[in-house]
């Protein structure tokens, strides 16, 4: 008798084992390891302030751990960072590279150490190297559409100073070709000069336009790649006595310091190019390839053409916040920017 019982004992014992394992199991896929994204972009002030910011948003939300590095647009400082990256171990890497050429070793190492890597801003060099994925603005369709709002908008033979930002970076590259071919094909519009190098900052674009207008160069347009370029533009016309009436003035960006410019009427057209917005984007795509839900391989952040009369109501602003997130995500679903999604 007391062998039975001890029999029907085990017995008893092991069902409720088996029984209690799918419940243990259950508890423990409820505890997800957190997820650790590397991050590598030049620095983080003015746009890669806001980049920061709107990556940050989705993160925090997605309870997601961010690494940060930055290059300042120097190649072997994108490969330290890319390297102190995978020897930390993160899950996976974010890069907006200072070349196409670092773009692809970027890759290359990442791709040698198992490690996911997405490409945002960037373009990538032919070679090894690949991205699983490449987020960015299209900057060659960008300053086509500038060429072509342009001449529809102003009349009259249209000359142009163009300051860009870093020549040979990769945006700048695609930016000045897409507005050359404009140019070739589009009747009244020429560029005064070629395209200056504003190294995306106020004081070397205040000289340069100084300088443009102190040796008679004739321009009636002036077109500045970020609003830190814009406001030197608009600084160094007033220091030289230029009438801001005479000049046509455009901005591509959309920053806050354009928001003041365009609030003061000192700039005639902007191109909204909403960075925090691009930046969530690019965190939240990442983080779906990372946990089994829809991604895009490539795609273009949504830019708005504005004018004096229409900004308050198109320009997206830079500063994103959680109310942002129905629109990201249908972004990244299917790749199309969704405007009645807007908060």
């Amino acid at each position: 008798m007391r062998k039975r019982v001890g029999v029907f004992a085990i017995v008893m014992i092991i069902c409720m084992f088996v029984t209690l394992l799918p419940v243990a199991a259950q508890g423990g896929a409820e505890k997800k390891e957190q997820l650790t994204i590397g991050v590598v972009i030049p620095y983080q002030i003015g746009w890669f302030a806001a980049f920061h910011q709107g990556f940050s948003v989705v993160a925090e939300n997605e309870n997601v751990k961010l690494v940060w590095q930055f290059h300042e647009y120097s190649p072997d400082k994108e490969t330290t960072a890319i390297q102190n990256l995978i020897t930390m171990g993160v899950d996976a890497i974010n890069v907006t590279s200072a070349t196409p050429e670092s773009a692809e070793y970027s890759c290359r190492l990442a791709n040698e150490a198992g490690i996911p890597i997405q490409v945002t801003e960037s373009g990538v060099a032919p070679g090894a190297g690949k991205p699983f994925a490449d987020i960015d603005f299209n900057w060659y369709e960008t300053y086509q559409q500038v060429a072509k709002e342009l001449r529809a908008a102003e009349s009259g033979d249209l000359n142009v100073l163009f300051l860009q930002g870093f020549l040979g970076s990769p945006p700048v590259m695609q930016g000045i070709k897409g507005f050359e071919d404009a140019v070739a094909v589009t009747p009244g519009l020429s560029l005064a000069a070629p395209p200056q190098d504003g190294q995306y900052a106020t004081e070397p674009s205040l000289n340069i336009t100084k300088g443009m207008v102190q040796g008679g160069l004739k321009f009636n347009v002036a077109i500045g790649a970020s609003q830190e370029i814009t406001e030197g533009i608009i600084q160094g016309l007033k220091e030289e006595k230029v009438n801001l009436d005479d000049v046509v003035i455009i901005s591509v960006n959309g920053g806050p310091q354009d928001v003041v410019n365009l609030q003061d009427g000192e700039i005639d057209y902007c191109v909204s190019q909403p960075v925090g917005l691009h930046g969530m984007i690019c965190a939240q795509n990442l983080i779906n390839s990372m946990t089994g839900r829809t991604y895009q391989t490539k795609t273009y952040s949504p830019i708005v053409w504005t004018t004096r009369d229409n900004w308050k109501e198109q320009l997206i602003p830079w500063e994103m916040d959680a109310s942002w997130l129905p629109l990201v995500d249908e972004f990244v679903r299917t790749g199309k920017y969704n405007a009645s999604l807007r908060p």
